[in-house]
């Protein structure tokens, strides 16, 4: 059975790219790729080329999910499940796949409407390692991909369904809380590969699709470096330090320019293949992550 790898690259579109690019670099560590085209940011945080795309455009929000499979018969036998379930697919060009760095592309459209790439035979250039303009330990990402994004969707069972029914991501668990922020949250997580999650869904009244963004550390102290960088810059912590309850993140959150959330992790729990226990827990964190009001 072919199925998803990894998340592989997000693209985000913005109004202010400038703004996007001191925060990336100057805040989180990514390394700005030179040379691109004017409204186009790209943003490196390992050896591929890039990993998050941000674009110039009014939305302020998530535009596309990247995913990856592990080689080209995965590809066709996801592509044939997607045609025979009905789904609207077509071929990127070869201009789509040399813009991504890809083999082969695939695009459609989750039930949610979210705009879906699916991709193999990712461009790899270990001969430039990654080059943060920051003293850091870099990112967790290889087999377990760029990180893991957490999507707002209204039709939660249905997206849930499309994810493992058609792509193969495995349910690592459920959350359903009467206190998200003050409010009632609900969401499932789940994995394509050791990493806890590279997806979870739920609904929340945010007004956007993309709930958060997790980037993945390696070195734990990078967590205190990047959140002592966000205090002496204009961009808000919206959640405090706290660990996830389910994937064990050591984190804080902060607020990008678009108003998009980005998660700082260290520690985030690795699942054994063999291990399909599915859990559920009534919070989202063990301690901290506690929901901070603009001043």
């Amino acid at each position: 059975m072919g199925q998803v790898k990894r998340l592989a690259y997000i693209q985000i579109e913005a109004t202010d790219l400038e703004a996007w690019s001191a925060f990336a670099g100057g805040v989180m560590g990514c390394e700005i790729v030179p040379d691109t085209a004017p409204g186009d940011l790209r943003l490196r945080v390992d050896d591929r080329p890039w990993r998050i795309k941000v674009t110039e455009g009014p939305r302020n929000d998530i535009v596309v999910v990247g995913l990856e499979v592990d080689c080209g018969e995965d590809f066709a036998a996801i592509r044939t499940r997607l045609a025979d379930a009905g789904i609207d697919v077509h071929p990127g060009s070869t201009e789509a796949c040399e813009a991504r760095g890809v083999r082969e592309l695939l695009c459609f459209r989750d039930p949610a409407g979210m705009e879906v790439e699916l991709s193999y035979g990712s461009l790899m250039r270990p001969q430039q390692p990654f080059n943060s303009p920051l003293a850091h330990g870099g990112f967790v990402t290889g087999d377990q991909g760029l990180g893991h994004v957490m999507l707002v969707v209204e039709n939660v069972a249905e997206v849930h369904r499309f994810y493992c029914e058609l792509l193969g991501f495995v349910t690592s668990d459920f959350v359903a809380t009467d206190n998200y922020g003050g409010q009632k949250g609900s969401f499932v997580f789940m994995r394509c590969n050791q990493r806890h999650h590279s997806l979870a869904i739920g609904y929340l009244p945010l007004g956007r699709r993309l709930g958060h963004l997790m980037l993945q550390v390696r070195e734990f102290d990078d967590v205190g470096r990047t959140l002592d960088r966000v205090h002496q810059s204009p961009f808000r912590q919206t959640r405090a330090l706290g660990r996830h309850i389910n994937d064990r993140m050591f984190s804080f959150y902060v607020e990008s320019p678009s108003g998009v959330q980005i998660e700082c992790g260290w520690g985030g729990l690795e699942v054994k293949e063999d291990d399909l226990e599915v859990k559920t827990y009534d919070v989202t964190s063990a301690w901290g992550h506690q929901h901070l009001l603009p001043k």
